[in-house]
């Protein structure tokens, strides 16, 4: 059985026993974005200090699909923004 702290707060069953709604949609969307730019950092890192063509060619590779699934979530995430009336700047654009 899984330690219970190591738990994604996310994930869990909602309080009420219901679905997640837009809201915690919104929440997880936000995470996969930041959890897309980490992985996004870590690439460029290792492009940054990698030492042959392979090496640096799979760095590159990686870090272009990451780019690819952040544009991707930030594209639902403004999806759902919209779908809820909510404007301005998302926080997915945020640094």
């Amino acid at each position: 059985m899984a330690d219970a702290s190591f738990a994604d707060p996310l994930f869990a069953e909602p309080a009420d026993g219901g679905k997640i709604g837009d809201e915690g949609l919104l929440a997880i969307l936000e995470a996969a974005i930041a959890d897309e730019r980490a992985a996004q950092a870590k690439y460029r890192q290792g492009l940054d200090h990698c030492a042959d063509r392979e090496a640096c060619a799979m760095f590159e590779q990686l870090l272009r699909e990451e780019q690819a699934h952040e544009r991707a979530l930030a594209h639902r995430y403004a999806e759902v923004k919209k779908r809820l009336g909510l404007s301005g700047a998302g926080r997915e654009k945020g640094t």
